[in-house]
């Protein structure tokens, strides 16, 4: 049986010297980045817990569950309040993919970025989605898991109708490239092709372009290539 999807990823790498606050987990076919929020003292502690938890808790849904949207925010409510029961002082966001046999679904809470890149019939490629980021008016975040503002889980499922890349970044990564530097990797590496070595040099050389123009944030990516049903 050929493989579903092929990935690799870099996890709080870059300059930065102190704590890194990133954290990922890989659970089943559920892949889940969580950013930590660096002015909260516990928010890598958090994040780790917040990625563990939900991939695992999200790995027992019934795949065939009519109305995934609804399971999946309680899941995310549910730990939420868990947290905010404790008082934990730490708060994160949440950045997840989930593989179904016919489908794909991706959950978002925060800054983080999810992207989506389709392979088309002249075998380019193209964005054709990205998760909408919570952030105002000065480029903050305006709601993380265990903080006090917290109102919505963003939920989006796509058909594997066709070949796609999927990018979950941390904003270290994403504020600092553009859909155009994706794209050239992209086609320049993949053609098409499964090729986890290329995968890798794809996820290294965005790490680079975001350190040579300024991140001094921890710098995290997660991409999966996701085969076409």
């Amino acid at each position: 049986m050929k493989a579903t999807y092929e990935y690799a990823t870099a996890i709080n790498w870059g300059k930065r010297k102190y704590e890194c606050f990133d954290a990922f987990v890989k659970v089943a076919d559920i892949f889940t980045l969580c950013d930590g929020a660096n002015s909260c003292e516990n928010s890598g502690k958090l994040a780790k817990e917040l990625a563990r938890s939900f991939s695992e808790k999200a790995s027992f849904l019934d795949a065939e569950i009519i109305d995934r949207e609804h399971a999946i925010s309680r899941i995310v409510m549910d730990i939420h309040e868990t947290y905010t029961l404790k008082k934990n002082p730490g708060a994160s966001t949440l950045l997840s993919l989930n593989i179904l046999r016919d489908s794909y679904e991706i959950v978002s809470i925060g800054d983080s970025y999810g992207k989506v890149f389709m392979h088309k019939l002249d075998g380019g490629w193209e964005e054709t989605f990205s998760i909408p980021r919570d952030i105002d008016y000065k480029g903050h975040p305006w709601q993380l898991i265990g903080s006090d503002v917290f109102e919505l889980v963003h939920y989006h499922r796509f058909n594997r109708d066709h070949m796609a890349c999927v990018f979950l970044m941390s904003d270290g990564v994403g504020d600092f490239i553009k859909n155009g530097d994706i794209l050239h990797l992209l086609n320049k590496n993949i053609l098409g092709n499964f090729d986890q070595t290329n995968l890798q040099d794809i996820v290294f050389s965005l790490l680079n372009i975001s350190e040579d123009r300024g991140s001094n944030d921890d710098k995290s990516i997660c991409l999966v290539v996701i085969k076409k049903k």
